[in-house]
């Protein structure tokens, strides 16, 4: 995806409405630079415009019609080709005009077209296209809405109990409740009054006249609105958080195992996490991870100190790589392992240290580790120590300490990283 058929799509595509720019932008954010492969489906377009797949396929061929849209025959792109036949959605090349670029943006482009073995962009292939035809206008439009001639002005509109009854006075001013005010300012309000008549006979005059004896708590509290809405989001939504935030507290015992394994995380990932410090998220896994695997906290905290070593994350910070996500580099330290075997610990036997035998069948059928004698066509093979990466015999021999070159590297990198760090302390020590 590039920004400048996005741009074109959203501010300057002679485009006829909301439902055309929205289809437009929809298709080019998943197309190439130069607006070509620009295909989704019918479906999804629809899911995105906001409108129904009969509509986009509708919308599609109005656009083709003015130019905008031209189906593409030549340079399909690979995903576009591995989608199956009867599935293929209709590759579209949104024809940007090669006069809206830059004489910079049109000569970066037409680069690219090149080395991709496609035509460069010019006036003749991707010609100016002609402003959007107006909208349909109303047939009604600048005429009055007529008046409906039964319409009644004294029509109170909803079948209310005071039609029908002679009021004189404030009350045929004002039907509607009051709140009496005593004489004195130490009195406090005596609720309100609900001056409406009764639709039962059996009601007593005081009972029809509001409840002006009740007090405004108790108003308050005969409400079903506000009353309904604290029991669903208030005491009983803070009770629920509440639970949940007790069910998840870590006991005397489980904090301490948990710390076991967090000391085990080291300081250059705590670096990168949010207030330098593992989330409680990351505690509650090891809690499950402990009782799951049946493993002490010192066997899970080899675990993470191992994989790290492993997995090459060190190497990656000292050599200015860096790490893309830090919390899922902690989740992986923790994760159990793909084995079936509950005994296996990263491809040993966590009881006898020796190598996992159902670990040794899987990395033969992806291809690592030993590999059979009719792939390999009689070339040696070796393991190395401390990666487990196959090694062929014949471009690196297998060393007496069994190391690969590439571990010997990443320690050599890790070494000078570790010098350099000292050295910048002493300098520091020095000077103060």
């Amino acid at each position: 995806m590039s920004i400048y058929p996005v741009l074109w799509a959203v501010d300057h595509a002679p485009v006829r409405d909301a439902e055309e720019r929205a289809i437009l932008t929809a298709l080019v954010i998943k197309g190439d630079f130069d607006g070509m492969n620009c295909f989704r489906s019918y479906g999804t377009l629809a899911g995105i415009a906001r409108v129904d797949a009969k509509t986009v396929g509708r919308r599609c061929r109005e656009m083709e019609k003015r130019g905008i849209l031209r189906r593409q025959t030549e340079h399909l792109s690979h995903a576009w080709l591995r989608i199956p036949e009867k599935q293929r959605p209709v590759p579209w090349e949104v024809m940007i005009p090669a006069e809206w670029f830059g004489p910079a943006q049109l000569a970066d482009i037409n680069d690219q077209r090149a080395s991709m073995g496609r035509p460069p962009l010019t006036p003749e292939n991707r010609p100016s296209l002609a402003e959007a035809p107006p909208k349909k206008t109303r047939a009604d439009k600048g005429s009055k809405r007529p008046k409906k001639a039964d319409q009644q002005v004294d029509d109170p509109g909803t079948d209310s109990p005071w039609v029908g009854i002679d009021l004189t006075g404030a009350e045929a001013c004002d039907p509607g409740t009051g709140s009496p005010h005593p004489g004195d300012y130490q009195s406090g309000p005596q609720g309100l009054e609900v001056p409406q008549p009764s639709k039962s006979p059996s009601e007593s005059p005081s009972e029809e006249l509001a409840p002006s004896a009740r007090s405004a708590g108790d108003a308050r509290r005969a409400s079903t609105g506000s009353g309904a809405r604290a029991a669903r989001g208030g005491s009983a939504a803070s009770g629920k958080r509440a639970s949940s935030r007790k069910k998840s507290r870590l006991t005397a015992d489980g904090a301490r195992a948990v710390a076991v394994v967090e000391g085990a995380v080291p300081p250059s990932l705590l670096e990168l996490l949010s207030g330098r410090t593992v989330p409680h998220t990351w505690r509650v896994s090891v809690l499950r991870e402990l009782d799951r695997s049946g493993r002490t906290p010192k066997q899970l905290a080899d675990r993470v100190a191992r994989r790290w070593v492993r997995h090459r994350y060190q190497s990656k910070l000292l050599s200015g790589q860096g790490l893309d996500n830090p919390y899922a580099v902690l989740n992986a330290l923790l994760a159990a392992g793909e084995c079936p075997d509950a005994g296996c610990e990263d491809e040993f036997l966590i009881d006898t240290g020796a190598e996992c035998r159902s670990c040794e069948g899987r990395k033969a059928q992806r291809g690592r580790g030993a590999v059979p004698t009719q792939r390999s066509g009689g070339r040696a093979w070796w393991e190395c120590r401390t990666c487990r990466n196959p090694k062929l015999e014949r471009r690196e021999p297998k060393p007496e300490d069994g190391v690969c070159q590439d571990c010997n590297d990443e320690a050599a990198l890790a070494l000078a990283g570790l010098e350099a760090r000292l050295k910048t302390t002493t300098t520091e020590d020095v000077n103060d």
